[in-house]
């Protein structure tokens, strides 16, 4: 049985049980209570209290003179209230018949109404309460606009600064996130914000670790050289710049104590075999309390980025770049081409890029895996992406004014013989 299902019938068991028990209330016979049978009850509480008052006298608590005149006063009293006769058949209460249907019916009408109103009746369709990854900017703009305004009045607020600062990541503000995050910066100066920060930057500049991202990196590992999360983002900034055997280093540092239950490991596994395979390393064993696999079980890296996983199951992009006709005298044989693909959600970061010059267009490309800037964001995760292509007269990865682009898409990944085409200048 479904959940859903499962929910359904217990809701409706309830309701059930609830207009049963009423209606056995309403639907039972009970004896009225009449003047006769009250006189009853009455004639028994006086019978009492006269055998109370003959106790006391007994005692001696009482003189005769008080015992008799007290007796004579509840002997008239209770003439007086035991009057009425009670009917030879006692009268029975009719059954509220009209009362139980009204209820059995109303009761289960009025919840599921009531449900309806206040509840989450879509909570009831598995479709409606899958994950959605998509947040609508407009929404999120105006939370952070309305934080960004509590913190002007409340400036000492760290966790709204940071909050702050992801928010505006997320949006791709990064020029308003790294204010964010200095500003929390001054209020802790913590490693961990310091390392989300370098990652704005780094974002900013399409997953440039050069200058100040480097320099924080390096001044946190030199005070902590068991810094989780600074090695890890070293090895990132090291695999992104093809700086592989630093790479390597560094994952290899970070995934050394990891214990075997850790949930980073089966990622952080995976990221050292894609590195080794970038040097042309077999996959080495973990070394660590974490190491469960051996060399045989390791899978061996290939010798060619051509023969990487992605490439041989079809999750590739691959097409043809060239550049329009009226561009060609605005380039140099010698400038830097980056081909490369981003989600097509909107986010800017690739998932996979290619570098190459002027000199090679018009140029065969393929984007997999293998070309992937960090080994935990793959074109093979993502189901549409944009692909781009610009041509960098300063061999930056950051765009500047001047640099010539093209883009296409959104493409499916595993799209074949793309027509990519640089045709637009920055301005």
């Amino acid at each position: 049985m479904s959940a859903n299902v499962l929910f359904v019938v217990l809701a409706l068991g309830m309701v059930l049980c609830v207009a049963g028990v009423l209606m056995w209330v309403l639907l039972r016979q009970r004896p009225v209570v009449t003047h006769a049978s009250q006189a009853k009850a009455n004639a028994k509480v006086y019978r009492d209290q006269i055998a109370d008052l003959d106790r006391e006298h007994e005692s001696g608590h009482i003189s005769d003179t008080e015992w008799q005149q007290s007796r004579d006063e509840l002997s008239m009293r209770l003439l007086e209230d035991t009057s009425a006769q009670d009917d030879p058949v006692a009268k029975q209460e009719k059954p509220a018949l009209w009362t139980a249907v009204l209820v059995a019916v109303a009761l289960p009408l009025s919840a599921v109404g009531m449900y309806m109103w206040v509840g989450e009746p879509d909570a009831l369709n598995p479709m409606a309460v899958q994950s959605n990854d998509k947040v609508d900017p407009t929404q999120l703009l105006q939370m952070a606009e309305s934080l960004a305004q509590k913190l002007n009045d409340k400036p000492d607020n760290l966790q709204g600064w940071v909050m702050l600062g992801r928010t505006y990541r997320t949006l791709e503000k990064f020029d308003a996130s790294v204010q964010a995050y200095d500003r929390a910066l001054k209020l802790s100066a913590d490693d961990d914000l310091k390392l989300e920060r370098v990652e704005v930057l780094a974002m900013k500049s399409q997953g440039n670790f050069e200058g100040e991202p480097w320099n924080v990196i390096r001044d946190i590992l030199q005070r902590d050289p068991q810094n989780y999360g600074a090695l890890l983002m070293a090895g990132s900034a090291s695999y992104s710049h093809e700086k592989f055997a630093d790479a390597l280093k560094y994952w290899q540092q970070a995934r050394k104590p990891l214990a075997a239950d850790n949930p980073d490991v089966p990622g952080l596994d995976e990221a050292i075999a894609s590195v080794q395979q970038k040097l042309g390393m077999p996959a080495q064993v973990a070394k660590g309390p974490s190491a469960q696999m051996n060399a045989a079980q390791m899978p061996v890296a290939a010798p060619s980025a051509n023969t990487s996983g992605a490439a041989s199951t079809g999750l590739t992009v691959s097409g043809q770049v060239a550049i329009a006709e009226a561009l060609k005298g605005k380039v140099k044989p010698s400038d830097v081409v980056f081909i490369y693909a981003t989600p097509a959600n909107g986010e800017r970061m690739p998932l996979a890029i290619f570098k190459t010059t002027v000199a090679q267009l018009p140029l065969a490309f393929t984007l997999d895996d293998s070309t992937a800037m960090t080994p935990d964001r793959k074109l093979s995760g993502a189901g549409e992406v944009l692909v781009k292509v610009r041509v960098s007269k300063s061999g930056n990865a950051m765009p500047q004014s001047g640099d010539l682009a093209g883009t296409l898409g959104p493409v499916k990944v595993g799209a074949k013989g793309l027509k990519l085409e640089i045709k637009d200048q920055i301005p």
